[in-house]
Order: structure tokens, then C-alpha cells, then sequence
């Protein structure tokens, strides 16, 4: 059984990346609607590359976020710094659904729409490697695996809450009323979510890990410049091995309802159920995989995951033309469920444990926040391609890139799971090591 404290820790870590993807959910699987909302509708193409342009926008302030987040988060614990991305990431994503549209205030529409989106993107930032940080440092070490796991399915749960929603809204309003209200029923939903997120982490205590360095007087004083001196082998690692989850993510998981509905002419109704089909067993499958990997360590799952969507993702863009809505249904559980969840499952903890505790967030941060910038402008580079090369395999094409380049790198990382690597840096001293090359001490 866990303590109270590692089930709140997991909980708190979790429920922020929840809201950001069950906004994200609903912006990627609505699109289509929100492009007649905030930009003239006399080009519809012209309208949806306009809104996942603002969708990409994120990819600016991100980085940033990350960096400023980490480093606080480095230097005055993890708690206080998630409770302050909260925040922010809550008000402005009930913000989004307040924004009156193109027809009521012109171009103010799209700009408070930029606004609320380059905010979003900060404090979003600080979010996926605090929690991380936050849940691999309060929870037994056979189960880190498992219970980092967690982090990543609640991105899935958050994106499968979206698409549900937005499923339902599809199903229950006329096409003028979605448009009208009925879209921004889903971003106003942040607000009550992030009262009780925060509450739920202002009533955690602080890493015993983070507290140890407070103890000794080994906090870091300038994180970022310790990580690039110190661990960048390890932040090109993370980067690297992230590009096939967050790739394949954006493209199966958020761009592909889109893609189904744009491209190969499924039902609004359709191309979310397919895809929340795939969600569902990409949050189941991700858990499991974590459980697995403390019992036969990260690697073999991430080999596994890698190889089944690199050979799976051409195939699956193949058949998915001229198919009926069950065989769509079938290819996007295999890539984006089953092996995408297989990858996400082990990949976190594999990163937080690369890292020792002075500057963990941070390294994490920067890794990730790297891939990001590769993977969140896909809907909208996707959407261009498509249009400007007529070619429906793109998709398919981008994931295949991104998978090799992540193979590759996976063969320079050491393996991280207790008892499988020769040092487990969350139970070692925390001390900064003298190069990038590897996390495993002789």
C-alpha cells in the first residue's frame, strides 16, 4: 500500500497536466469549429491553419517557461513553483472560453486568442518535469516506474476527457449552437479543476530528495548553467528519445481527428469516437508498461514501443483511406494506444532518473521542452504539407523520422531502473556529476 503522502504527490503531480491536455483535447478535436469562431470563414482552409497556428503558438513561450519555472523549481522546491503553474495555467485556459469571437470584436478575437495561448504555453512549461520530479522523489523506488507512469497517462486521461467532451457536444448540440457556446464549455471547466488542483498541492510537503539538499546546503544556485555544463549529453538524451512519444502523440492522438474529418471525409462523430477509442488504450497501456518496466527495467519497453510504431505507423495511414470507421478504430489503437502507450510508459522515469536531484527539473525541462518544439507545431506543418504536396501519407512519414531518431539515441542510454542500472541517482547523494555522458557511475 502507498502512504498518504505518495498518493497525494502522485495525484498533485498528475492533475496539472490533466487540465492541459483536456484543454488541448478540446481545442485539437474542435478545431474545426473554433476556425469559424475567431477567423473569417470565407476560406475555411486558410481559417483552419490560422487556429493550429495558435495552436503551435505554445512552442515560443514553452521553452521559456520551462527554463524559468525549472530553475525556481531547482532552487526553491517543486511545490511551490506547481502551485504558481497552476495558476496560470487554469486562468487562462478558462480564459479561452471567454473570449468573444471574430464576428462580435474583429481582429481582437484572434489576438486575446494568441494571448491566452502564448500563457498557456509559459506556465505549461513547468509543468510536465515538475511533476515528474515531484512524483519519482516521494514514491517507493520498486514503484517508480508505475507511479511516474501515471504522469504521462494523465495526459492521455486529460486528452481522452476532451475528446469525450467534446464527442458528447458534437452529439448534443446543432452545428450553430456548438458554434455559438458550445465550444467554450470545456475551457471554462479549468477553472473549478484548478481550485481544487491547487488546493491539493499547497497541502503537500516538499520532497524529502529537494529537502536533503536544503539540509546539506547543496541547492543548486544557478541550475541551468549547471545542467548545460554538467548533464547536456543527458538533455540531448531526453530530447531525443522524447521526439517519437511526442511526435506520435500529436500526430495519432490530437491531429488525426482533423485529419479524419478534413482528409478522408469521417463524420465529426466518427473520427472522435476512432480516436477516443485510441486514448483509452493508450491510458490503459501506459500504466502497465511502467509496472513492467520495474520488473524488466526501462529499455526493453521503450525497443519495444519504438520498433511497433516505426513499422506500424505507414501501414495504419494506408488502410485508414476509403475504411470503414471499425478498421480506423483498429489501426489507431495499435499505433497511438498500444504502441505509443508501450514507449510513454517507461519515459518519463527514465528521464528523472538520468538526472540527480540538484538539477532534475531542470534537466528534464530542457529535454523535454526541446521535443516539444519538434512535435507541437504538427497539426498545423501537417495541415500545410497536406495541402501544398497532396500527399495523405505525411503524417505517417513525420512519425517515421521522428521513431528513427529516437531508436538511434536509445542505444547511447544507460539503463535507469533500480536494481538493473549500477547507480539509481533518486537514492544515491545528490551530487552534480562531471559530464553528460552517461547517468551511471563507475
Amino acid at each position: 500500500m502507498l502512504s498518504p503522502r505518495s498518493r497525494k504527490a502522485t495525484l498533485a503531480g498528475g492533475i496539472g497536466n490533466f487540465i492541459e491536455w483536456f484543454d488541448y483535447g478540446i481545442y485539437g478535436f474542435l478545431a474545426v469549429t473554433i476556425s469559424t469562431v475567431f477567423f473569417p470563414s470565407d476560406d475555411p482552409a486558410a481559417a483552419l491553419l490560422a487556429t493550429f497556428g495558435v495552436f503551435a503558438l505554445p512552442v515560443i513561450t514553452r521553452p521559456l517557461g520551462g527554463i524559468v519555472f525549472a530553475r525556481f523549481g531547482d532552487r526553491i522546491g517543486r511545490k511551490r513553483v506547481l502551485a504558481l503553474v497552476l495558476i496560470l495555467m487554469s486562468l487562462s485556459t478558462a480564459a479561452l472560453g471567454a473570449i468573444p469571437g471574430y464576428a462580435t470584436i474583429g481582429v481582437t478575437a484572434p489576438i486575446l486568442l494568441i494571448l491566452a495561448r502564448v500563457v498557456q504555453g509559459f506556465s505549461a512549461g513547468g509543468e510536465y518535469a515538475g511533476g515528474a520530479a515531484l512524483i519519482a522523489e516521494s514514491v517507493p523506488a520498486p514503484r517508480r516506474g508505475l507511479l511516474v507512469s501515471l504522469m504521462p497517462s494523465s495526459t492521455g486521461f486529460g486528452l481522452l476527457a476532451g475528446s469525450l467532451f467534446s464527442f458528447v457536444l458534437t452529439q448534443l448540440l446543432t452545428p450553430a449552437q456548438l458554434a455559438s457556446w458550445g465550444w467554450r464549455i470545456g475551457f471554462l471547466v479549468a477553472l473549478p479543476l484548478g481550485i481544487v488542483g491547487l488546493y491539493i498541492r499547497l497541502r503537500l510537503e516538499e520532497t524529502d530528495a529537494f529537502r536533503a539538499l536544503e539540509t546539506t546546503d547543496t541547492v543548486a544556485s544557478s541550475p541551468v548553467r549547471e545542467t548545460l555544463r554538467t548533464q547536456p549529453g543527458n538533455v540531448l538524451r531526453v530530447a531525443a528519445i522524447a521526439l517519437a512519444q511526442t511526435v506520435c502523440y500529436y500526430v495519432v492522438l490530437v491531429y488525426t481527428p482533423t485529419y479524419l474529418r478534413t482528409e478522408l471525409g469521417f463524420s465529426a462523430g466518427d473520427s472522435l469516437l476512432t480516436t477516443s477509442l485510441a486514448i483509452a488504450a493508450y491510458v490503459i497501456t501506459i500504466p502497465v508498461a511502467g509496472a513492467i518496466s520495474d520488473r524488466i527495467g526501462r529499455k526493453p519497453l521503450l525497443y519495444t514501443g519504438c520498433v511497433a510504431m516505426l513499422v506500424l505507423i505507414v501501414p495504419a495511414f494506408l488502410v485508414m483511406p476509403g475504411s470503414a470507421v471499425g478498421v480506423a478504430a483498429v489501426v489507431q489503437v495499435a499505433v497511438g494506444g498500444i504502441a505509443l502507450g508501450c514507449y510513454t510508459g517507461p519515459i518519463v522515469c527514465t528521464w528523472v532518473e538520468l538526472f540527480p536531484t540538484r538539477v532534475r527539473y531542470t534537466g528534464v525541462s530542457l529535454g523535454f521542452n526541446l521535443s516539444v518544439i519538434a512535435s507541437v507545431s504538427s497539426p498545423f506543418l501537417l495541415t500545410w504539407l497536406i495541402s501544398f504536396s497532396g500527399n495523405k501519407l505525411m503524417p505517417a512519414w513525420y512519425v517515421v523520422v521522428a521513431a528513427v531518431i529516437s531508436l538511434a539515441v536509445l542505444f547511447t542510454v544507460p539503463e535507469t531502473a533500480p536494481g538493473k542500472a549500477r547507480t539509481d541517482l533518486l537514492a544515491a547523494e545528490p551530487e552534480p556529476q562531471d559530464s553528460g555522458t552517461s547517468a551511471v557511475h563507475p
